[in-house]
């Protein structure tokens, strides 16, 4: 007789639930835009909004109580499943021309124009079917690298060809965006857990890349942007995957990854420098054990790099030197723009900000550089309100603000110190050090560069330094690892001195009460806000 074995469940991977949930709400967004969401009043949106969660939630609960995920799992993919919807409500609350930069327009087929920005770089490429053949520099927006903009024209046939409306098409540009923006939430985690961070430290520093105004505004965005985050966020993971696993296999990911970021900005290779001193600290750790076969192993794998990331990465750089004799740059307003900060003093620019420049009474991006030149305050105002300057707001909103922004401001600090002290902590494995560190403090110095280069207050954006969100994820989980939850061993802990080991808890406990204060009151902010 068969014997009947009985059918049950296997564990599900937190991934691929997380994979699908994002890909399925995503689809649902360039549904929803076409079927009359955007023609509900607001509050009937919201409560659709709700609904859908209140479902999601359903549905992870029940696989919480059939064993399919585990209790971290679970949490930790009902935050991320909570970060998607705040982004697709973002985005179908938001036009297509709302907060963007460099935006451009479009025309459509039935017209011969060719339109500036990035909208206008993908009908381009949608219109003619080709990459353009005019000199980048000399219509706004071309001269960035194309991979961005072939990605969106292939979407926007994709469209087109299930018989969306060319209007409504090009307003589903967003949901590219908006899902490059939920796959680094994704990236995010699996670099917190590869770092070995778990339970408070990974719910606190996986919250903050979440629910950051500054990923969600960037979701409903129509430029590059979000997807140079992404390859940067992945650069982060693959490096700190290679540093514990010295594999050919790690290395081509690592190739193809920083190679299709420079042609989404060149400015992804930026994290690129402290991955070469990775590399560097192991080609001598090879070449000091004195095996031939290994160096030449080594030397091999290093060339396949190589011959991997150099011909894509630089790809629309000789193209440009070749077709039009156009070196790599930006295209400028010029000296007579309000934003142009070249009249003022470095230290104006770049120095420690003044109480005048941060703006406390009303800390939003005025965009003149008369009224603020600082690179550090247009930073601040933007991470947290984008390029907002919301004359009407009520005063229980603008006091709301005020505290968020000071907050913020000691928290930037804070956390920066925090991101500092445990990567120079023995705990974290030398090669996480040098390469985390050195990444931090080259992000920061190429950006103070880029406004040098270029002096405007519209280089001081805080979109140039989003990964930066990634850093200071990093510090609070292993902050929250090392100083609370005492991962070190007794050795290490022991060499510390007392009254440090007294304060690291407190500090840790204070800031992550901080960050947490932050979240919620901009979240407070943003739903009262009524500028959808």
């Amino acid at each position: 007789m068969n014997t009947i074995k009985s059918f049950s469940f296997k564990p599900m991977s937190a991934l691929t639930v997380q994979l699908l949930l994002i890909v399925v709400l995503c689809l649902s967004g360039a549904v929803l835009q076409g079927n009359g969401f955007l023609s509900m009043t607001h509050y009937h949106q919201v409560f659709f909004l709700t609904i859908l969660f209140l479902i999601y939630f359903a549905m992870l609960y029940s696989f919480r109580l059939k064993g399919l995920l585990s209790h971290e799992d679970t949490a930790v993919t009902m935050m991320i499943l909570l970060g998607v919807l705040l982004r697709l409500s973002y985005v179908l609350l938001s036009g297509l021309y709302d907060r963007q930069h460099d935006a451009g327009a479009f025309t459509g087929m039935g017209t011969d124009f060719i339109n500036p920005g990035h909208i206008g770089y993908v009908e381009y490429i949608y219109k003619f079917h080709k990459l353009p053949d005019i000199n980048p520099y000399t219509l706004f927006g071309y001269y960035h690298p194309p991979l961005h903009h072939i990605l969106s024209c292939l979407w926007l046939q994709l469209n087109i060809f299930l018989g969306v409306s060319e209007a409504l098409a090009f307003e589903n540009l967003q949901i590219l965006t908006l899902l490059y923006s939920c796959l680094c939430m994704v990236v995010t985690w699996r670099t917190l857990k590869l770092l070995k961070v778990s339970g408070k430290g990974m719910y606190i520093a996986l919250a903050f890349l979440v629910f950051h105004p500054a990923t969600i505004i960037m979701a409903g965005s129509v430029n590059n942007d979000m997807l140079t985050i992404l390859f940067m966020s992945l650069t982060l993971l693959f490096s700190l995957r290679f540093i514990r696993d010295k594999s050919l296999k790690n290395l081509v990911f690592l190739a193809l990854i920083i190679g299709f970021g420079m042609i989404t900005k060149l400015n992804s290779a930026v994290l690129a420098i402290p991955l070469a001193i990775i590399f560097l600290m192991h080609f001598i750790s090879v070449i000091r054990k004195k095996d031939k076969r290994e160096l030449l192993t080594w030397i091999r794998n290093y060339a396949i790099f190589a011959v991997i990331v150099m011909p894509i990465g630089l790809s629309w750089i000789i193209r440009n030197l070749v077709r039009f004799s156009e070196k790599p740059g930006v295209p400028v307003p010029g000296e007579t723009s309000p934003m142009y900060t070249e009249p003022f003093s470095l230290w104006e620019r770049l120095g420690i900000p003044s109480l005048s420049q941060l703006h406390l009474d009303f800390p939003f991006h005025p965009i003149s550089a008369k009224a603020c030149c600082n690179t550090w305050a247009i930073m601040m105002h933007t991470s947290l309100f984008a390029e907002e300057y919301p004359t009407d707001l009520s005063d229980i909103l603008l006091i709301l603000c005020q505290v968020v922004f000071v907050l913020a401001l000691i928290m930037a600090v804070l956390t920066a110190v925090l991101l500092i002290a445990v990567l120079l902590n023995k705990q974290t494995c030398l090669e996480d050090r040098v390469f985390l560190l050195t990444g931090y403090v080259i992000m920061l110095i190429s950006f103070a560069a880029f406004v040098v280069i270029y002096p405007y207050t519209c280089s001081s954006d805080f979109r140039y330094v989003t990964i930066c969100l990634m850093y200071i994820s990093i510090a609070l989980g292993l902050g929250n690892k090392y100083y609370l939850q005492g991962s070190g061993s007794s050795k290490d802990q022991g060499s510390q001195k007392g009254a440090t080991k007294k304060a690291a808890p407190f500090l840790m406990h204070l800031i992550n009460g901080g960050i947490l204060a932050i979240l919620l009151l901009i979240q407070i902010i943003y739903l009262f806000w009524e500028r959808w």
